[in-house]
């Protein structure tokens, strides 16, 4: 599990340090203070192959250099990688390097200048990648990329120019102690890994998990399936409800139901593993948002998940609390809101007690 996170560098969190993560993790905040930030850098900890998927969710697009590509397209591909950075800077200097720690796994993530050397051997000629500091080059036959470590052996080059695209991007590196981890997005439409995830579990007790996570919202449904779509779109999900003869689309029965669906099979498929939740709230009755965390928390414990979720509303963290003060669940959850104080973003940590005092004085916490 992770422990911890300390975070520099990495878009609006400059210096971010939370010293402790519980098992069940709510984070809170104002809007844009960095909540998805959190786990976007939560995610690149896991895996430095989650760059691309955090580019495209923000619409900064990395284009995969070709022998063809003008010189337009360092430029195009510096401007969107430097959206990781805090203030978007692209400088190549020892100073403006994102760097993500938990203690035992640290990656960090830099521009630099690099050239390639020949090497003549029996079989032919080799390549490889030269790595230079900022006083070193000679601006001659240098190239830029952008370099991933992830703790002292595993490294990466991402060339961002035509000079050496046949290098590629190297392999995904990650964490040996995490094996399965899943992003919820709030969006639905996006969480394509569903259908997948319900053959993963059908016909197990799981199965049956998912089953009393959607009676949260419709307590009639007995079962569920997924049936074949149309080539433009993906498998989709049907339920048999009590006392109605046909099967009904699940997509029908609204966003609630349907975020939970995506939530509760991340959690089965994720044992031992990792789901970040961005949004937990999204589509969801306050009258319902108790239950689904005396859900999440029973899967959590008993799978042995980790989750990380986000929210901004008072109910889904008044919920969270009543459900976190049982005294089975006392110390497997926190709640953690964060705050800007004179331009930095810092972390204020609530155990079960504090977030009961916190409640029962109506102080405002999101």
């Amino acid at each position: 599990m992770i422990q911890s996170i300390d975070i520099h560098n990495f878009k609006n969190l400059s210096g971010l340090n939370i010293p402790i993560f519980s098992q069940v993790n709510l984070i809170s905040g104002k809007n844009n203070v960095g909540k998805s930030s959190l786990l976007e850098a939560l995610e690149l900890n896991i895996t430095n192959s989650a760059l691309f998927s955090i580019l495209k969710g923000r619409d900064e697009i990395y284009k995969t250099p070709s022998p063809d590509e003008s010189a337009e397209l360092l430029k195009l591909n510096i401007d969107a990688l430097s959206s990781l950075f805090t203030a978007r800077n692209c400088n190549i200097d020892d100073n403006n390097v994102i760097s993500v720690n938990d203690g035992d796994n640290a990656m960090s993530i830099r521009f630099v200048r690099y050239e390639v050397q020949m090497e003549s051997m029996e079989n032919g000629v080799s390549r490889k990648r030269l790595v230079l500091s900022p006083d070193s080059y000679s601006g001659i036959d240098t190239a830029i990329g952008l370099e991933i470590v992830r703790g002292a052996q595993n490294r990466a080059l991402l060339p961002l120019d035509r000079k050496l695209y046949r290098f590629g991007f190297g392999e995904s590196v990650q964490r040996p102690d995490i094996e399965n981890y899943v992003v919820v997005e709030p969006n639905i439409d996006k969480n394509q890994y569903v259908s997948k995830y319900w053959d993963n579990i059908a016909l197990t007790d799981k199965e049956d998990d998912v089953i009393r996570a959607l009676q949260i919202i419709e307590p009639g449904i007995e079962s569920l399936a997924f049936l074949e779509a149309p080539a433009y779109r993906d498998r989709y999900p049907v339920v048999k409800v009590k006392g109605v003869k046909r099967r009904l689309p699940l997509r029908g029965m609204g966003d609630g139901i349907n975020h939970i669906l995506s939530i509760i099979l991340a959690l089965v498929n994720c044992e031992n593993g990792c789901v970040l939740i961005d949004e937990i709230d999204n589509g969801l009755h306050y009258t319902v948002q108790k239950q689904l965390w005396t859900v999440i928390f029973d899967l959590a414990v008993r799978l042995n998940v980790q989750v990380f979720a986000t929210t901004h509303s008072s109910d889904c963290i008044s919920s969270f609390g009543k459900v976190l003060s049982m005294p089975c669940n006392a110390e497997v959850g926190q709640y953690i809101r964060l705050e800007c104080r004179n331009d930095k973003i810092r972390a204020v940590e609530y155990n079960a007690d504090e977030l009961e005092i916190v409640a029962a004085q109506n102080i405002e916490i999101r």
